[in-house]
């Protein structure tokens, strides 16, 4: 993963203001000494989400979220903590020559580093004089040079093993060569799996090749696409097409849409529509639906104009609203899809139909209607039905308005339609203490409050050191050695925003203290405070101690040992009354 130094990345957060930052993204108002809006990570409804100004830190006290300025961009634009730095850098105007670099799981670089190959294999057939038809037939439907480029397409050459044969010769394992669906084995002998068909390279959420798309495109008799078998790292239903290269202007429109192919995608993204992802298919999986939805954005569903696809928008606009997704829908009259419409109606009538969505809910109403004479008695009570149960679990002003709108449009009584479901009772929603969502026993929950004080000021290490000195858990000894390396060379200073974004670089460091932030609350540091937890800890493991030493006199069958037990039980009880005496 490329570095940005922790200087740099601290000068950007001293730069940066986090209230203004986070009011870019959610209304704030000022509460006492800090602001509070509406938390964006859960579905909230009263403002629940705290913003100190003093600290530069902000935190849920409902979802437990929290964190510094980087990491709410982070979350919110479900991001990489690298480019949230250099999303925030161009906020408060400092430069920052950052690109990403595409993550890799190490158990399977080999499997990335083949699919990287075979994409700069097609690359280079595309442009050579084999690829020559394939080439004009992209250019044919506009596809540029740039967006070539751009997408890696490629082309699979009309020669059965040449593939095979340049990736034998880099002495990459047959049998891996199958498993990724590069060629397919026929007892000792293989072959490509793709033969004289446009390649089309389809990524993973972080940018790298996982498998590919190849389409035909001289009009052979030939199933139109073939796509790369389910493998290790190319799982369908995790992933949307183009999304590596869409998110980025997603964010910049604050909106997406979604078609069913990837051709589809490409030709939009090359038409100035590049907030454009793809399911290449009808169906969509609870995975792509959570990456929708943590996108963040309202989602455009634009997909075939045939029944199939009318049906998948009800289908995939259904599971995104039920996931409090905000749906609109675009439909293309006289073309199949945006592919077609584009080439018959021009970019300009494209973008025209773009800006006039319909609203999910106003969408399906219409598509309810669909093959249903109203004018019959028996039709209309079935479709008055279909909507009542459309809107059973809506919001309440969503059933008013829908009823409203039905009882005038069909002249029907308003209260009798209202009789026909249940209203919600609005609630409002109650504040939970973030250490109560999750029951935790004592020892952790005064180890939480200690590593918390122990992070946001040099001060309690010492007397920390002094007082106690040791937790029994491994992982927590190694954030306090963390904290210990960071004051040493910090001037012997740390605050808790600085020191979130320097735990970034370490997994399990970066998860125990975001899991500390999510369930711990301080708005301000008291040394009695801290005192209490630490002697609470003291009198714990003193207790533990004493159980394990009381076991074993019970189990120990040696003598000599068992008196040597009884005078260290004796000796440990005279510790803590000395210590009760004390308090």
């Amino acid at each position: 993963m490329e570095r940005i130094s922790e200087e740099k990345i601290n000068e950007i957060r001293n730069s940066a203001d986090i209230v203004n930052i986070i009011s870019d993204y959610i209304p704030l108002k000022l509460q006492g000494k800090n602001y509070f809006g509406i938390c964006p990570f859960h579905d909230d409804h009263t403002p629940s989400m705290s913003v100190s100004k003093d600290r530069q830190l902000f935190k849920c006290f409902v979802c437990g979220k929290g964190g510094n300025v980087f990491t709410f961009v982070q979350n919110y634009e479900n991001i990489s903590f690298l480019e949230a730095v250099k999303k925030v850098a161009d906020k408060v105007g400092i430069p920052l020559d950052f690109t990403p670099i595409k993550k890799v799981d190490s158990k399977f670089k080999e499997d990335y580093e083949i699919m990287e190959f075979a994409t700069k294999i097609f690359q280079n057939n595309l442009n050579s004089k084999e690829g020559v038809k394939a080439k004009e037939y992209l250019l044919k439907r506009n596809i540029t040079d740039d967006i070539i480029k751009e997408f890696q397409i490629g082309f699979a050459l009309d020669n059965k093993t040449y593939l095979y044969n340049v990736l034998k010769k880099k002495n990459y394992d047959i049998n891996k060569l199958d498993d990724l669906g590069l060629i397919s084995k026929d007892g000792i002998d293989a072959h490509d799996k793709f033969i004289n068909r446009i390649m089309i390279p389809l990524t993973n959420l972080d940018g790298s090749t996982v498998g590919f798309t190849g389409r035909i495109f001289n009009g052979e008799d030939l199933a139109k696409y073939i796509n790369t078998k389910e493998t290790a790292i190319y799982k369908k239903g995790n992933l949307l097409f183009n999304y590596y290269n869409a998110k980025k202007y997603i964010r910049e429109s604050k909106s997406a849409i979604l078609v069913e192919g990837n051709m589809d995608a490409i030709r939009m993204y090359s038409s100035g529509c590049k907030n454009t992802l793809a399911l290449m298919g009808t169906a969509i999986t609870k995975e792509q639906v959570e990456i929708l939805k943590k996108l963040r954005v309202p989602i455009f569903l634009m997909l075939d104009n045939d029944a199939a696809g009318e049906l998948a928008t009800i289908n995939v606009g259904d599971l995104l609203t039920h996931a409090s997704v905000n749906v609109k829908v675009i439909r293309l009259k006289g073309a199949k899809d945006p592919d077609e419409y584009i080439v018959k109606f021009g970019e300009k009538a494209f973008q025209d139909v773009i800006k006039s969505p319909l609203s999910y809910f106003d969408y399906k109403l219409e598509y309810l209607k669909q093959n249903k004479d109203l004018s019959n008695t028996n039709e209309l009570v079935s479709y008055i039905k279909d909507v009542l149960k459309m809107i059973d679990s809506a919001d309440n002003l969503t059933k008013e308005i829908t009823l409203k709108k039905i009882s005038e449009e069909y002249n029907l009584d308003y209260e009798m339609l209202k009789s026909e479901i249940t209203f919600k009772e609005e609630v409002k929603q109650p504040i939970v203490v973030p250490n109560q969502v999750v029951k935790k026993d004592k020892y952790q929950i005064c180890v939480n409050y200690i590593l918390y004080y122990l992070m946001s000021d040099a001060k309690y290490l010492k007397i920390f050191n002094s007082k106690l000195g040791f937790l029994k858990n491994p992982e927590e000894r190694n954030l306090i050695t963390e904290i210990e390396y960071y004051i040493k060379n910090h001037d012997n200073k740390i605050n808790l925003a600085d020191f979130l974004s320097y735990a970034e670089n370490d997994d399990k460091i970066r998860d125990l203290v975001h899991n500390i932030c999510g369930v711990v609350d301080v708005q301000d540091l008291d040394d009695n405070i801290f005192l209490d937890y630490i002697k609470a800890i003291d009198n714990l493991m003193h207790l533990d101690n004493m159980k394990k030493i009381k076991d074993k006199i019970h189990t120990e069958t040696d003598i000599n040992e068992q008196l040597k037990d009884i005078n260290k039980q004796i000796a440990m009880q005279k510790k803590m009354l000395e210590k009760k005496k004390e308090v």
